[in-house]
């Protein structure tokens, strides 16, 4: 598809909701975007319920625009393929909690000398520093901490209700 992102080639190492929806609407405008998952596993949100084959509908519909290929980061094997992607890309995107892609050797530092016009995006639920930086994030987590349960129930004594589509 042709839009204002055609030209930009994108390295995707999300998974769940929050990367994997960003990177896709790059990719609905254009974007070449090439989404790396782990191997005999991939995004966790292949495994969702309400499936059409091996694959859920929230996978689908946050992937429909992307190429994908398996790597595995713990390898030098994996992070050597990975480099070779990243020199010819324009932007990496990764929602990795923070430190893990320092530990993989494919944070900023390292991939930034391997192509000097490089965009980095990493993207994290409670930010890279502080008390629950490492901590995963999900959406019905984050629909409970700001209190958007509540708002839905419609009073405080009101059992808390979840909104059911992915909004925060």
């Amino acid at each position: 598809m042709s839009g204002p992102m055609t030209g930009i080639k994108i390295v995707d190492l999300c998974s769940m909701m929050s990367g994997p929806w960003a990177t896709d609407i790059l990719g609905d405008q254009g974007a070449d975007v090439i989404k790396v998952e782990v191997p005999g596993k991939g995004d966790h949100v292949r495994s969702l319920p309400n499936r059409s084959g091996d694959m859920s509908a929230m996978f689908v519909n946050v992937n429909r625009s992307k190429r994908s290929l398996t790597l595995d980061l713990k390898t030098p094997e994996g992070v050597a393929v990975l480099k070779k992607l990243v020199s010819t890309a324009d932007v990496v995107v990764q929602n990795f909690r923070p430190g893990v892609v320092e530990r993989l050797g494919i944070g900023y530092d390292d991939l930034a000398p391997l192509n000097s016009k490089l965009i980095y995006l990493s993207m994290s639920g409670f930010g890279e520093r502080g008390p629950a930086s490492g901590q995963r994030v999900y959406d019905s987590l984050i629909q409970a901490l700001t209190g958007l349960t509540t708002v839905q129930a419609g009073s405080d004594e009101e059992r808390p209700r979840l909104i059911r589509t992915i909004l925060p």
